[in-house]
């Protein structure tokens, strides 16, 4: 088990194995440049150019276990985010699942597409999908996901992602910097919304 695992689940953000061992396999170092190489295994955010942060390691947590990603769920992770939360949900959904990840920064997919190359069993069994987009209607017609994560809060105005949800359909996603959790499983259509001021996506 890595360290940042470890840590994590003593600081009992982890919970969930699956979950766990997401974070043991995919190693945040290979997601970020040389120089903060060192600080990728502590639980602080991250630049990864482009203007865009890491979360820290536990909001991330949070998020998935808030989400709970399973074998074969479809999933969308909303902003490439360098491709550590992509891999980590590859991992999860594995061979028979699918990631599809989007993002309107043009410099940021052949990045991100390196740096989820590092690991082999996602190319082998073509699990992700990334596609620059810039507006709702890029997304694909009536395709409907088991989770949907936001990890770039710029993009949640770009599209009602919840419109996406399959039916029994989580989201997690970070607005005015409080996480939210949506869940497709209410009686009359609504979607049951609910809200932790405690947890910052990124620190203020």
């Amino acid at each position: 088990m890595s360290k940042l695992a470890n840590n994590l689940i003593h600081k009992g953000y982890l919970k969930t194995d699956i979950i766990i061992d997401a974070f043991s396999e995919i190693d945040r170092t290979e997601f970020v440049s040389d120089r903060f190489r060192v600080a990728a295994a502590s639980d602080i955010p991250l630049s990864i150019g482009h203007g865009q942060v890491l979360p820290e390691p536990s909001v991330v947590a949070f998020m998935l276990e808030l989400l709970q990603p399973k074998r074969m769920h479809d999933t969308m992770v909303v902003g490439f985010g360098g491709g550590w939360i992509i891999s980590m949900m590859s991992y999860i959904v594995g061979a028979d699942g699918g990631v599809y990840s989007i993002d309107t920064i043009h410099d940021l997919k052949a990045e991100t597409e390196r740096n989820i190359s590092k690991y082999n069993f996602i190319a082998r069994n073509n699990i992700t999908q990334l596609q620059i987009v810039q507006n709702c209607a890029d997304l694909p017609v009536n395709k409907k996901f088991d989770r949907i994560i936001v990890i770039s809060p710029a993009l949640w105005s770009l599209c009602a992602f919840r419109d996406f949800l399959a039916e029994d359909g989580v989201m997690v996603a970070p607005i005015d910097n409080i996480i939210y959790y949506f869940n497709n499983r209410s009686v009359d259509e609504d979607i049951i919304e609910e809200r932790f001021d405690s947890i910052k996506f990124l620190p203020t």
